[in-house]
């Protein structure tokens, strides 16, 4: 039988120095756990504060919006083609677009894509939310605007000018309600039509937009793009001429810079 290994009890003791020691180098890997601890906290947090949207999902960016669009307010087969003078020739008119000045306003970059459609026209909530607020805008009519829920968070789902709102704020609303109709500007629209904006913002003054199209659920976002670049195509051919639309890499977005307004 091999004999067992036996130690000096002197090896077995610690002196004074070693415990010194031992306890120097304990406190520099506490030390270098804090540091990098804290590293990592400091990152994760440079986007901004957490919040909380509605499908449970912490979104630190609040440079992002927290929800998707599972409608763009209106369906495809909602519009109806016209040989009646439009605006700009448009019967879509991009996030983008430049719009020049006029006795109403200066020269801008429109911060919300609009769509010419029949008066009294369904518009449907952009997301499933809850309504915030619903202010009457310039031209006398409303902006339904949908928010997340949480009070604190500064973005806003809008359908603007629009009539006879269906919602009230307080309500929850599924992405493709009807919450109004489709509202005129008053703006050279032909008879019997009318127009809504749709948008993204974050609070401010002036809030700040950003293209509802690059912001799609996965849901609906290949048929969306597709039927939108079908429109186009089609509005061109009827109304004789094939300039009117660029073909850029979100159908709808001339930009995705965000634009004040």
């Amino acid at each position: 039988m091999v004999p067992a290994l036996q130690l000096p009890p002197s090896s077995l003791k610690l002196g004074k120095g070693d415990i010194v020691k031992l306890m120097l180098k304990v406190g520099i890997v506490i030390l270098i756990v804090g540091i990098i601890g804290g590293l990592f906290i400091l990152t994760s947090n440079k986007s901004g504060p957490a919040s909380l949207s509605q499908n449970g999902v912490v979104n630190r960016n609040t440079n992002e919006p927290p929800l998707k669009l599972k409608s763009i307010g209106v369906e495809f087969s909602d519009f109806k083609f016209t040989k009646e003078k439009l605006q700009f020739n448009r019967l879509f008119m991009d996030y983008g677009f430049f719009i020049p000045a006029s006795s109403a306003s200066a020269d801008k970059k429109n911060p919300q894509p609009t769509f010419i459609l029949p008066l009294g026209t369904p518009v449907r909530s952009l997301v499933d939310g809850v309504v915030v607020d619903i202010p009457t805008v310039w031209s006398g009519d409303f902006s339904v605007m949908v928010g997340t829920g949480d009070e604190k968070n500064p973005w806003r789902y809008e359908t603007e000018h629009v009539k006879n709102v269906l919602v009230k704020v307080g309500d929850k609303v599924k992405a493709g309600q009807i919450i109004a109709e489709v509202g005129s500007f008053g703006n050279g629209d032909p008879e019997g039509y009318g127009a809504v904006e749709i948008g993204i913002s974050k609070g401010g003054n002036p809030p700040q937009h950003v293209c509802p199209f690059a912001y799609l659920d996965d849901s609906i976002r290949e048929e969306t793009f597709s039927r939108m670049n079908e429109l186009f195509k089609s509005w061109e051919d009827y109304i004789g001429d094939q300039t009117l639309y660029m073909e850029t890499e979100i159908p709808g977005c001339l930009t995705l810079d965000p634009i004040d307004g």
